[in-house]
């Protein structure tokens, strides 16, 4: 599939809006388009550095979710899980 440059700008727009409506304040990404869906490859503060976090991530969910509440408050449960099973402070 190929994605435009539009696509991509999205993607990052709703991943921004879901990791502020998580919490997190400071964080460094990439999204990019896969195969399968795409992947977001994220590192966010821990007490003692830095954690990186890797999630498969849905397009139409993604794009569904700056429109939609449900959609995104599914997504920032699914991936502050996600995140909390990866614990910021060790």
């Amino acid at each position: 599939m190929t994605y435009l440059a539009q696509d991509i700008r999205s993607a990052r727009m709703a991943v921004e809006r879901v990791l502020d409506g998580i919490g997190l304040r400071a964080y460094v990404y990439t999204v990019a388009p896969r195969e399968h869906g795409w992947t977001l490859r994220l590192e966010y503060p821990v007490r003692h550095g830095w954690r990186e976090a890797t999630l498969a991530v849905d397009p139409g969910e993604l794009r569904a979710s700056l429109d939609d509440a449900r959609v995104h408050r599914r997504l920032c449960s699914k991936w502050g899980r996600h995140l909390r099973a990866h614990p910021r402070s060790q």
